[in-house]
């Protein structure tokens, strides 16, 4: 069993993307690469949810990180 909610998504045409905040306090130098490996899994199961929900695929994957000051594509 996974529990989580989806911070944020968004249809454009046939397609959705999928935007998840995160406050965990990471370094400028390797940030980016510490949350994809904390939360690319995550994400993905949103993204297969959403699909299920929907029947629409998820085209974008995104974690905005406040610690950053910027988003992170996954």
């Amino acid at each position: 069993v996974v529990q989580g909610i989806i911070d944020v998504y968004w249809q454009e045409g046939d397609v959705l993307y999928l935007l998840d905040y995160k406050t965990d306090r990471v370094g400028q130098e390797d940030g980016e690469e510490v949350l994809r490996r904390r939360y690319r899994a995550q994400l993905d199961y949103y993204a297969q949810a959403l699909t299920q929900a929907t029947g629409l695929a998820v085209k974008g994957r995104v974690l905005y990180s406040f610690a950053l000051g910027r988003e992170v594509p996954l």
